[in-house]
């Protein structure tokens, strides 16, 4: 069995055909310092809240962890930030600032409601202006230098979960969730 940066691959299989590729991208200290600095940057009432919903601080660091075992998601991760190292250190640098959170959700609102005004106006202009804010707000969100994989990851999920079609819907109207998955994917050309 061969094994580089994480990823294990069964010779034998692969030439029979088979993928039996496992995915060990983060380790178990990796794992560890992100679960430890998201419980220090939470509020006491937000820790406070996880810890009853999971009966305890060690069910819900459980919790945090299985998210790691996630194969799609941590790869998706690391496409988004180029490595796992710069993922790592990506995540270190959120504080949990639920102002700034805020913030951040603000901007996305005010741009999904251009998008909109785009939609309505059939402002091809206008929408490409509110997707490059959009890459801004997205660049800024999650310390990355180009928003580029996350956006289109973003479309592509717009097109495809039906629970958060109908979440965008609900607050900006029908076939919102379809148009800004549109105009993300003109806009990165897809």
């Amino acid at each position: 069995m061969k094994e580089k940066r994480g990823v294990r691959l069964d010779t034998t299989d692969v030439m029979e055909g088979v993928n039996t590729m496992t995915f060990d991208a983060f380790s178990n200290d990796d794992i560890q310092k992100i679960i430890n600095h998201t419980i220090e940057c939470m509020s006491k009432d937000a820790l406070e809240k996880h810890i009853k919903q999971y009966g305890s601080l060690e069910k819900y660091c459980e919790h945090l962890s299985k998210g790691f075992q996630n194969e799609q998601a941590m790869s998706d991760v690391i496409r988004w930030y180029g490595s796992k190292d710069k993922a790592v250190d990506a995540i270190l640098q959120s504080t949990g600032n639920e102002e700034e959170l805020n913030q951040q959700q603000n901007k996305n609102d005010e741009v999904y409601r251009l998008l909109i005004e785009a939609k309505e106006k059939r402002n091809i202009e206008l929408e490409k202006e509110g997707i490059a804010k959009l890459a801004e707000i997205y660049k800024e969100m999650f310390k990355v230098d180009n928003a580029r994989a996350i956006l289109l990851d973003l479309g592509k999920e717009y097109l495809q979960n039906d629970m958060l079609v109908k979440a965008i819907d609900d607050q900006y109207g029908n076939g919102s969730a379809k148009f800004i998955a549109e105009a993300i994917l003109r806009y990165y050309g897809e």
